[in-house]
């Protein structure tokens, strides 16, 4: 397996009771993806290295997944089927955030990055992604 660790964030009242498994099997990821709600369980963390890792946000239905592979150039997982200019509000981090409605996806492509990225190290490429260029600096 690719990735050595999995961070799950549980917040309880302004306090993270972050979770680290070392070595984790894809039971526990997928559980942990899951049990992703949007209020207090809100970013899941696969992680390879300190520069290569997998974030999940969101939940109850909606999921902002993105990947990199230097802690630089940053990937999104997109669904080309929604509007670029719709915007949806997700918590993520515990922090409520305005997202394109491109960028919120359905569980069964998030589960799909997630399993892809966690055997292989690769971005799944029957999904689409686009680079972020949010994270982008000049």
């Amino acid at each position: 397996m690719f990735v050595s660790n999995l961070s799950v964030e549980q917040w309880i009242d302004n306090f993270n009771q972050d979770e680290l498994i070392e070595k984790p099997t894809w039971n526990q990821i997928e559980t942990a993806i899951r049990e992703l709600n949007g209020k207090n369980k809100t970013l899941v963390t696969l992680g390879a290295d300190d520069e290569t890792y997998m974030s999940i946000g969101g939940g109850a239905g909606k999921y902002v997944v993105t990947a990199t592979f230097d802690n630089f150039d940053f990937y999104i997982l997109v669904n080309l089927l929604k509007p670029d200019d719709q915007i949806e509000k997700l918590v993520v981090g515990a922090q409520e955030g305005n997202y394109s409605a491109k960028m919120c996806v359905d569980l069964l492509p998030c589960l799909l990055a997630a399993r892809t990225f966690v055997e292989s190290g690769k971005l799944d490429t029957l999904l689409s992604w686009e680079e972020d260029k949010s994270l982008v600096t000049a």
